[in-house]
């Protein structure tokens, strides 16, 4: 069985073998190796360059794209008044009340940002406004700081072990 699986193999190479050298009536081989890589070579040619043509063309749509956003940027205009109380407010409207400070920006130097939600802190300043009969803010019980006392002393157990781990490496 293993000798006539060697032999399968060898004639199947055989025969590829035979294509690289038998020739077609025009008097060209069958196959050859410029065959084979010549047309891998012509296929990632054009396909180098169709990928060019696509990132030049999205190139040049972003920078029409932000040529317009920089337009409108550089026009940004904030407006600076202070109120009654000393306090000081910012706005990209001016307050028709008081005179107000006006503050061109420079776009390059501004750097945007998402807004964080904050309502956890109104909560937290909610249950902090809860006071006990002591005058004291009430926010842990008993069982509560024990527990937390215990946690912080396996966390503690824990890092001397990292360190004495990493002290020894």
């Amino acid at each position: 069985m293993k000798s006539a699986s060697y032999l399968l193999i060898m004639m199947m190479l055989v025969g590829l073998a035979s294509l690289f050298i038998i020739k077609r009536p025009d008097g060209k081989p069958y196959l050859s190796v410029d065959m084979i890589f010549g047309e891998a070579q012509q296929q990632a040619n054009s396909l180098l360059d169709k990928s060019k043509r696509e990132l030049n063309s999205v190139v040049d749509s972003a920078k029409s794209a932000l040529g317009d956003e920089t337009q409108s940027k550089s026009q940004a205009t904030i407006y600076k008044w202070q109120d009654a109380k000393g306090n000081w407010h910012y706005s990209d409207r001016p307050n028709s009340r008081v005179n107000s400070q006006v503050h061109t920006l420079d776009p390059t130097k501004i750097t945007i940002m998402a807004a964080e939600n904050t309502d956890i802190l109104k909560e937290k300043a909610e249950q902090g406004d809860q006071l006990d009969d002591k005058g004291s803010i009430n926010s842990m019980k008993p069982s509560e700081v024990k527990k937390l006392v215990k946690d912080a002393q396996n966390v503690q157990k824990l890092m001397d072990q990292r360190a004495k781990q990493l002290d020894d490496t």
